[in-house]
């Protein structure tokens, strides 16, 4: 009697052990090999971008002495936005960190992220936790400051000198 119930021990272990293994195996293929569903935004352009157009950040309102409202900022590969004069766009205010925040080009997306400022980075009144897509009409707050994403013609100049390495 005791050498069945350890048989069948043996034979449930086995088939545990084989259901794990499938279960693990099913996992990974439906993770390498499954296809993506999800629906891309309206305005990701289907086709390549029209070469006059480009995607800007406009100041809405603005707190700090050296940034105007009004102002366009085109967005580039990566810029980096904060009080470090070593940044693409320099905000000259203390609610906002030395490197407060990332915008990079994905492809045909622009995304946004914190780079674990005190004060956070707001997209559309939310605190973002993690890089957020960025579309046209997003507004962006860092700080007191809070631009509009826009598409502008290339043609347009800008009020900011150290960004024209990015049209």
């Amino acid at each position: 009697m005791l050498a069945l119930l350890m048989v069948a021990v043996r034979f449930g272990f086995l088939l545990l052990l084989y259901l794990f293994l499938f279960h693990v195996l099913r996992l990974l293929y439906h993770d390498l090999f499954k296809v993506s569903r999800r629906i891309p935004h309206p305005w990701a352009p289907q086709t390549k971008p029209v070469s006059n157009r480009r995607l800007t950040l406009q100041v809405r309102e603005a707190l700090s002495g050296n940034i105007k409202k009004g102002e366009i900022y085109p967005l580039g590969e990566n810029i980096i936005i904060g009080r470090d004069q070593l940044s693409d766009i320099v905000l000259s205010e203390t609610h906002v960190s030395g490197r407060h925040a990332a915008i990079t080009r994905q492809g045909n997306r622009w995304q946004i992220r914190d780079l674990g400022s005190t004060n956070g980075t707001y997209v559309n009144g939310k605190r973002i936790t993690g890089p957020v897509d960025l579309a046209p009409g997003d507004e962006v707050r860092i700080g007191g400051v809070i631009f509009e994403v826009r598409w502008e013609n290339a043609g347009r100049s800008t009020n900011s000198s150290r960004l024209n390495a990015f049209r």
